[in-house]
C-alpha cells in the first residue's frame, strides 16, 4: 500500500520544500494542510457523517474533511474529499472559503484547517459513502444540526473549530438556503 504523503509548511503556510508521511510524527512546528466542507443543501439541511468504528473517533460524527495530499490545493483537495467520502461533486466555484485556522494538533499532527462551505443539491446528487470512512449520513436541518454538533458524539476538535468560527460559518451556510 503507498503511503500518503503531505506537503510541510510553517504556521504561516510557508512551504518548506519536504514532504511527510501520514501517519508519522511532525517535526516542531511543522503543519499540514486539511481540508473541511461543510455541505448544505437549498432548503437549509447540513450534511453530516459518521465515521467508520475502525477509524479514531470511530462511530463519531462529522463534517466532511481530510488531509491535503502532497501538490494539491486547499480546494483541490476539499473537491477530492467531498467526491471520496460523499459522492457529491463540485466544482472549485462552488466553494465558499469561510476561514483557514493554525491548530498545534494532537498526537504531534499540527494541522492548518481550511474551511468551505459547499452548497449542493441531494435530488441532482446521492450521496454515496466510502468504505473504511464513513458508514451512515444525515441530512439534518440547519437549527438541528447546530445542537447536534455540540454534543457528546460529535468529534470534539470539529465542534471546537465550529465554535470558534460560529459566527462566519453560521452566516455563509445561511446564505446558501433558497429563500
Amino acid at each position: 500500500m503507498a503511503r500518503e504523503l503531505w506537503d510541510a509548511y510553517d504556521r504561516e503556510e510557508n512551504p518548506l520544500g519536504f514532504d511527510l508521511v501520514r501517519g508519522e510524527p511532525l517535526p516542531e512546528g511543522v503543519y499540514h494542510l486539511v481540508a473541511e466542507i461543510y455541505s448544505v443543501t437549498p432548503d437549509g439541511r447540513v450534511l453530516t457523517t459518521r465515521r467508520d468504528p475502525n477509524k479514531n473517533y470511530g462511530g463519531s460524527w462529522e463534517i466532511t474533511g481530510g488531509s491535503i495530499l502532497k501538490g494539491e490545493t486547499p480546494v483541490q483537495g476539499a473537491l477530492r474529499e467531498l467526491r471520496e467520502e460523499t459522492g457529491i461533486t463540485a466544482r472549485a466555484e462552488d466553494l465558499i472559503p469561510v476561514y483557514v485556522d493554525a491548530r498545534p494538533g494532537i498526537d504531534g499532527c499540527a494541522s492548518i484547517y481550511h474551511c468551505f462551505v459547499s452548497p449542493f443539491d441531494p435530488a441532482e446528487q446521492a450521496i454515496r459513502l466510502q468504505e473504511g470512512e464513513t458508514v451512515e449520513y444525515r441530512l439534518l436541518p440547519f437549527d438541528e444540526f447546530r445542537q447536534f454538533i455540540l454534543t457528546d458524539v460529535y468529534v470534539p476538535e470539529i465542534a471546537q473549530r465550529y465554535l470558534d468560527h460560529r459566527e462566519a460559518l453560521e452566516r455563509t451556510i445561511r446564505s446558501c438556503f433558497q429563500e
